[in-house]
């Protein structure tokens, strides 16, 4: 063997096969929508530190970059001067703090304590108030009665409240929340302690109320998945994903390149993944398509009337974000063998960055699938196709959601959310659905155990809940001044001479006003809904347009006046339309928790402003309805949901057509 040869090979075939890791840089960023740099993020500690304001007391919640002023981004050119600041939410003794930090000029400079709302929850207030409710007296007597005496597998979490839900939450940091019993499980999920609910000031550190509505047995069937054997499927046989020649896209710093596609992105501690600068090559122009796109915020109630469970409604990207909603991903689950990684930083509780590994990955794949194909004349045609795919893992409580951006090669890009994770349970004391039945229950004025959800386990109920996903979408079609259009297909009789009765047209609505652009689904009712540039046309006289298609999704069923869905009122319809504001960023407004609902979508559109021929922002509503059942136990297998941004009249034909005939 010639071991000169293996040693050089060596490291050469290793380079091919390990996957590629792209560290949070240290360095000074070089544009000025990079992510916040380990060495910003310690600017933002100093200057705050330095300014006199900062006492023990006093804790971060988060810190963000303060993106510059859209048009100086727009005009600004590789060699200027990177402007940088930072936003910095921070806590103290229930106050919520806002201060904005110039990083380049190394000063604070904003200092503000908003009235009336309450800053994102941080971990260590999980971990104080969960052992303070362990130690009251009220609460060791409940679970006493519960024959649990011995409190090291006991976990108690006081959780905030999603909507302003009582008169108490004026002028308070009230948290509420119960608790379970881990023993003999991994996790505490699936081992909750039904009937004991407490409410705790958390500045006060007090526990004001115990509500104890009696004994429920602790749900004791299996829930360890992380024990689950791995046992092969018949007929399984090795799959390999590898790119012998490496990655078909190139990185330059946070920007990426591939086929014709052109795009910045950066992991915000808030939303996950931000796309930016999104440009199409059509071999004679670098065409802009869209601005910036990101999830915007996420709104879950639960359906269960019950004490305990009536206030159980997260604004989950907004409430528990301290930290950072994204988590480390697993290579050969969530991304396969060809995948490039990056890290990513976030801010802990006293400022101090940390760092967190393969908090996303970029990678190609091909599904098989051609990107066209004809046959005819005893011949086939066809292309086959590949697809790029931008994905995190956001994991909040007990639910992980991957968030996909996919570029395809034909210019539209699918976004999409895979919801995985484990579904909140509630202890039942009937075993099962036939179990309440043969009781005799059911002939009561006692309410059947699953009237609120499914039984998934014995004793276990999976309570009824929602999933509401606001994306935010700032389109510029071929530049910043588009319109909305909304093609409302609509029945059209016809003639007799025709031998039809009827078919459809398209009727044709310019938004002028944000009313007119709020738009639900109706299958009776379909529109397509397009965003186009009026000064811009392609070669057959259309103005050129980008259109938003729908995937399988939902609209609430609560009530508009209901406390939950005046925070979440975002969910009420599944398109918006609003004029480019800078400081419009979340769906449900900046601080949703304990919100009244007067911050977010519904309260800035109440202006009605003009939306016609100027830089406009989409907001896509991406929802599900989920009733549990008993294949979502102990774990959920993953459930993907998507929607399209898809060109329209952009090209003159077919951007696909010349694609090579090997993938």
């Amino acid at each position: 063997m010639n071991t000169d040869r293996y040693w050089i090979l060596m490291p050469l075939l290793f380079g091919l096969l390990a996957p590629a890791v792209v560290p949070a840089q240290t360095q000074a960023p070089v544009h000025p929508l990079d992510a916040l740099k380990m060495q910003e993020y310690w600017t933002v500690y100093e200057v705050l530190q330095a300014s006199g304001r900062m006492d023990k007391d006093t804790y971060y919640a988060t810190v963000l970059l303060h993106e510059p002023a859209k048009d100086k981004v727009l005009a600004w050119k590789a060699g200027d001067p990177v402007p940088r600041e930072a936003d910095a939410i921070l806590i103290r003794k229930g106050q919520a703090i806002e201060a904005r930090v110039d990083i380049a000029g190394r000063k604070l400079e904003s200092w503000k304590e908003p009235k009336g709302v309450h800053a994102p929850i941080i971990d260590s207030e999980f971990k104080e108030l969960g052992e303070l409710v362990k130690k009251d007296p009220r609460v060791v007597e409940a679970l006493a009665k519960r024959g649990i005496k011995d409190l090291t597998t006991v976990e108690c979490v006081p959780l905030p409240f999603g909507y302003f839900a009582i008169p108490e939450l004026d002028g308070h940091r009230i948290m509420y929340g119960g608790c379970a019993d881990q023993r003999g499980a991994y996790l505490p999920w699936g081992r909750s302690i039904e009937g004991l609910l407490v409410k705790v000031d958390a500045v006060e550190k007090k526990v004001l109320e115990v509500t104890d509505e009696g004994p429920v047995p602790v749900p004791s069937s299996r829930v360890n998945f992380e024990e689950a054997f791995s046992i092969p499927r018949p007929g399984t046989t090795p799959l390999a994903v590898t790119q012998p020649l490496g990655p078909g896209f190139q990185l330059t710093g946070s920007e990426v390149a591939w086929q014709n596609w052109h795009f910045r992105f950066r992991l915000d501690p808030r939303v996950g993944p931000v796309i930016n600068l999104v440009r199409f090559d059509d071999g004679t122009n670098l065409r802009s398509i869209l601005y910036e796109g990101s999830l915007s915020e996420l709104f879950v109630p639960y359906m269960d009337p019950a004490v305990g469970w009536a206030t159980r409604v997260f604004i989950d990207a907004g409430e528990f974000f301290h930290g950072g909603v994204l988590r480390p991903l697993r290579e050969g689950a969530d991304c396969p063998a060809n995948a490039a990684y990056f890290d990513a930083l976030v801010a802990d509780e006293h400022g101090i960055p940390v760092w967190r590994s393969r908090q996303a990955c970029l990678y190609e794949f091909s599904s098989g699938a051609p990107a066209w194909r004809h046959f005819e004349k005893e011949e086939v045609w066809a292309r086959p196709s590949r697809t790029l795919v931008l994905r995190a893992a956001a994991v909040i409580g007990n639910y992980d959601y991957l968030l996909d951006w996919r570029f395809e090669q034909d210019g539209s890009i699918h976004v999409a959310v895979g919801a995985t994770g484990i579904i909140e349970t509630k202890g039942v004391k009937a075993k099962n659905a036939g179990d309440h039945a043969m009781s005799g229950a059911s002939d009561t004025s006692e309410a059947a155990p699953d009237e609120f959800g499914q039984f998934v386990a014995e004793n276990t109920i999976g309570v009824n809940h929602d999933h509401f996903f606001s994306f935010r979408l700032d389109l510029d079609v071929d530049g910043q001044n588009n319109s909305f259009v909304a093609h409302r297909l609509k029945q059209k009789q016809l003639p007799a001479s025709t031998h039809r009765k009827t078919i459809w047209v398209p009727e044709h609505l310019t938004a002028r006003t944000e009313r007119d652009a709020m738009m639900d689904i109706h299958l009776e009712r379909p529109a397509m809904w397009i965003f186009e540039n009026p000064s811009v046309r392609g070669p057959l006289g259309y103005p050129t347009g980008y259109e938003i298609m729908p995937g399988q999704t939902a609209a609430s069923l609560l009530d508009p006046e209901d406390g939950p869905q005046r925070v979440g009122a975002f969910s009420t319809h599944q398109l918006w339309v609003t004029p480019y504001r800078a400081d419009e960023f979340y769906a449900a407004g900046v601080y949703p928790t304990a919100s009244k609902g007067d911050d977010g979508l519904a309260a800035w559109t109440k202006a009605n402003r003009p939306i016609e021929n100027t830089d406009i922002v989409a907001w896509y509503t991406l929802g599900f309805h989920h009733m549990p059942r008993a294949e979502d136990w102990p774990v959920m297998p993953l459930m993907w949901h998507e929607f399209v941004i898809r060109p329209f009249h952009f090209f003159p034909q077919n951007p696909v057509l010349t694609l090579p005939k090997e993938p």
